[in-house]
């Protein structure tokens, strides 16, 4: 019984701080590290699409406000610096169907579901974000696979200091962002289709490792 309590007295200040909470509007920071990978021998186009790059979850939670979290000013960012650790070289394009001599492929993430929970919600400390993209890749214009990924990111809103929420829940975005990170620098390779597709495109000469203007 007396370790019941403490326990509920512990919960005390987050649980206070979040009854006087309605709603909150963050940004994911964009200080995306370039991962360290082996790079894969190829050279790849990229488009990131309006939908994409102005992403805004906004949602209503009963009792607790408005809640926005703006992702997509952090997706070119994390995209580039994703593909400069995983590939030889990529360049930016503007279309599907844009694929100058020496890339293999054009790929294109969107984002399809953001969810997240508050404290109050989990009866925890945390924040938590979940996002659903579906990353599409291309070779001369034509659908050669379409790989999901499902990112999570949590953060404790105790380690933010209790004066405001929206550290916690931009860091558990930002987490998010990661996870997304290191789940496509894996799966890309593994994921059947795509594997022998790379597998097929073994001899293409690689662009130069560096980002261009769209073409």
């Amino acid at each position: 019984m007396v370790g019941r309590w403490l326990r509920i007295l512990a919960l005390l200040p987050t649980a206070l701080l979040l009854q006087g909470c309605l709603g909150a509007s963050v940004t994911v920071p964009t200080n995306f590290p370039v991962p360290l990978l082996n790079k894969l021998p190829h050279a790849m186009g990229l488009v990131l699409e309006p939908e994409l790059t102005s992403y805004v979850h906004e949602e209503q939670v009963p009792e607790f406000g408005t809640w926005s979290i703006d992702l997509g000013g952090a997706q070119e960012p994390m995209f580039t610096q994703l593909f400069a650790g995983l590939f030889t070289g990529y360049t930016r394009v503007t279309s599907l169907e844009t694929q100058a001599s020496g890339l293999s492929g054009v790929i294109r993430p969107t984002i399809k579901e953001v969810q997240f929970s508050i404290p109050n919600q989990t009866r925890s400390d945390y924040f938590e974000v979940w996002i659903r993209y579906e990353v599409d890749i291309f070779d001369q214009g034509q659908l050669i696979s379409t790989l999901p990924i499902a990112a999570y990111g949590k953060a404790n809103v105790q380690n933010y200091g209790l004066s405001s929420t929206e550290p916690a829940l931009q860091a558990a975005a930002w987490a998010a962002c990661r996870d997304a990170m290191a789940y496509f620098s894996v799966q890309f390779q593994r994921e059947p289709k795509i594997q022998a597709w790379l597998n097929s495109r073994s001899n293409q000469a690689p662009a130069p490792a560096q980002e261009t203007s769209p073409t």
